[in-house]
This record gives structure tokens, sequence and C-alpha cells, in this order.
């Protein structure tokens, strides 16, 4: 589906000259970010801090039909399931896991460096109270995975869950962009649209959020559609993301994304294991076929000995939630941790890509091969 129209809308949120600067300093803007001609230099330390501060507060992204049931504030929840997933793959209680401090993204030239992460810590967020992150899923966590249609939704909604989280988190952003962007136009003008996307991106979220709750609450499981890639080894990243999807593997438009108000296509996609295998799925709702059943599609396309480095390269260029096996990542070479890092820095100005299927690197990913291909 085409969405949208071509032209960036203006995006006329401002900070007012008299009220508390974001960066919280406490003093009003006008004395502090928004000084006329001597704004203090940005201090990334505490930029970072306060993003922290941010990305802290959640929710229970339960269906709002189920808050009745709600504990007490939030836990912080995994979207990459811990004893099945993390446990598969990690070393001493240990994964590697994206370093995503501001500080840590300055330093690396924006390129994301995988760093050891407590397993028990690593892939959280504070997206639901202790009883629905238990009882929600308790036909994934507490039953044989049989890749049945109800288990890979409940995959999926972690996914959708998160990434409506990380929206909502980056939407209470947008004042605090707008305040270290300075006095510069040019930079005002790319924050301002920065920030219209992160709108857009959040109002999509929120309504493909409404879709999964409804399918939740209604055990309405005719409208899952997926891809289910079955491995014969551990596959050695674990991830859990939610996409728009522009164009698939082999870079070929699916979808065009603008800035009008219709909603998207939604994909999610998933690494994961349980019960001593390892899968990637694929997972969406009947209303996003549209897009998401060509993109699915190119995966009959693919070699099979090549698919698991192909696979790897797009959740590589796609997300940050991504989890590396430490015995895997520390036995590549200078050249495998250097194709990890370009991977993570697509999407950028100056880091674009090829698509996965012509920047894939199959001899990184020795020993894994694909077992089977199920169509949910």
């Amino acid at each position: 589906m085409i969405v949208g129209v071509d032209n960036i809308p203006e995006f006329n949120q401002k900070i007012g000259r008299n009220a508390l600067c974001p960066c919280g300093s406490k003093k009003k803007f006008k004395h502090c970010h928004g000084h006329h001609s001597n704004p203090p230099e940005t201090n990334i330390y505490a930029a970072s801090s306060k993003v922290r501060v941010m990305n802290a507060k959640g929710e229970c992204y339960s269906p709002s039909d189920m808050h009745y049931d709600c504990t007490r504030g939030t836990i912080n929840a995994h979207t990459v399931s811990r004893s099945g997933s993390l446990g598969a793959i990690q070393r001493d209680g240990h994964v590697y896991s994206y370093d995503l401090r501001l500080e840590a993204i300055q330093k690396n030239g924006a390129a994301l460096t995988p760093v050891s992460t407590g397993w028990k810590t690593a892939s959280t967020f504070p997206g639901f109270c202790g009883f629905h992150d238990k009882h929600l899923f308790m036909p994934l966590e507490d039953q044989p995975f049989i890749g049945s249609r109800e288990q890979c939704f409940l995959i999926a909604y972690r996914s959708v869950a998160r990434e409506l989280h990380a929206k909502a988190t980056s939407a209470k952003q947008t004042k605090l962009r707008l305040a270290y962007a300075g006095k510069s136009a040019i930079a005002r003008s790319n924050i301002a649209t920065f920030n219209k996307g992160v709108e857009l991106g959040l109002r999509d979220s929120q309504r493909h959020k409404s879709r999964y709750d409804n399918v939740l609450t209604k055990k309405d499981w005719s409208q899952v559609k997926g891809v289910l890639v079955e491995f014969d080894n551990v596959f050695p990243i674990q991830c859990a993301s939610g996409v728009f999807p522009e164009a698939d593997f082999f870079g070929r438009e699916v979808q065009r994304l603008g800035w009008g108000n219709d909603t998207p296509d939604a994909l999610t996609f998933s690494s994961f294991a349980a019960d001593g295998k390892s899968y990637f799925l694929l997972c969406w709702l009947l209303d996003s076929d549209a897009s998401c059943v060509p993109f699915a599609a190119a995966i009959s396309e693919i070699e099979r000995d090549a698919l698991p480095a192909v696979l790897a390269s797009y959740i590589l260029q796609v997300t940050e939630n991504c989890h590396f096996a430490p015995a895997w990542y520390d036995a590549l070479t200078d050249d495998g941790k250097l194709w990890c890092r370009e991977q993570s820095i697509s999407g950028h100005f100056y880091g674009n890509l090829p698509p996965p299927i012509k920047n894939c690197a199959v001899p990184f990913f020795g020993g894994i091969n694909v077992k089977n291909i199920v169509h949910i």
C-alpha cells in the first residue's frame, strides 16, 4: 500500500521562552538552551541521564479491558524470553547487548557496540505489571512451543508493546531534542522533521496496538499470519522488534511511508529459542497482508544455506533490541565484528547499506542451517 503524501508538514511545537528548560537545569528556557547569544554547551552525560529517566517510566501495556487485574507498578519485563532464549546463548549469566547510552553511541561514531550484560536485565522494558507479565504469556512460557497461532501472536504482542513504549518515550523527548538543537536553523529543521516522524510513528503504533489488543481479548487467532523458520542449531542473535516494512530482503519496495493520515502495515520479527530449538518468526495481522505477504514471500527466494546470514543482516540493520551469544561474538574475526558494526549504522545518512541479500556474511554463520519453514 502507498501511504500518505510526499510533502513533510511543518512541525510547530515550540518551547515557551519562560518555560523551564527541558534539559533539567531548572532555569527558564530563555536563560538556558534558548539563550539568544550564549546557550550552554550540551552535556552528553546529563542528556543521557535525562533520557534514561524518561525511558524508565512505564505502564502495563495489557489491553485496557484487563487493567482491573493489574498489580501495582510495572516490572522490567523481558521482550526476549530470559529462560528460553537468553538462557540458550548466555555465558556465565551474561549476553552481549547494545550499549544504548548517548555517550557510548557518540563515542562509537553512531555505531552500536555490544557489551556484556546480565541476562536477567537484557531485553527488558517497563511494559507490564507482574500479574499480566505472567498470566498473559502463560500459553507461551508454561507450555511446550508448538508454533501455534496463539503462541506466535504472544511473541509478536511483546514486540508490539515494546515498540509502543519506545515510541511513547521518544515522544516525551520532543522538547528536549528541540532544546539541544540550539540556534542552527538546519539543526532545528532536522529535529522538527524527526519529531514529526516520532509523532506519526507513535500514532500508528497506538493504532496497531489497539488491533492486537482486540485480537487478544477476543482470542481471535484467525487474524494471525506469519512465517516460522526453524534452525538446526542455536541462532546466535536473539531479538524482538516491530517495523513498518518498506522493502524486503532484496530491497524491493513493499510499501511507501509518508506523512498522511493512513496507517502503514506493520510487521513483527523475533529470533528466539524454545525447548532446545531455535527459531526466527515473522508475524503480522490479517489487515497488514498487503505489505507483509510479499515481504515474507521473499524468504522462499533465498537459498537456504544463506538464509541465516540474510536474517541476521536484516535484524542488525533494523533493530537495536539485539542480544548476542558471547561465545559466537568473541569468536568472530575483526572482519566479522566490523560487519556487525556496519549493520548497526544502516539507515544513517552516512551508513546506508545494500539490502540484506547483498550484504549477508554467510561464513560467520557456519554450522547453522535451516531445518524447516512453516507458514502460519
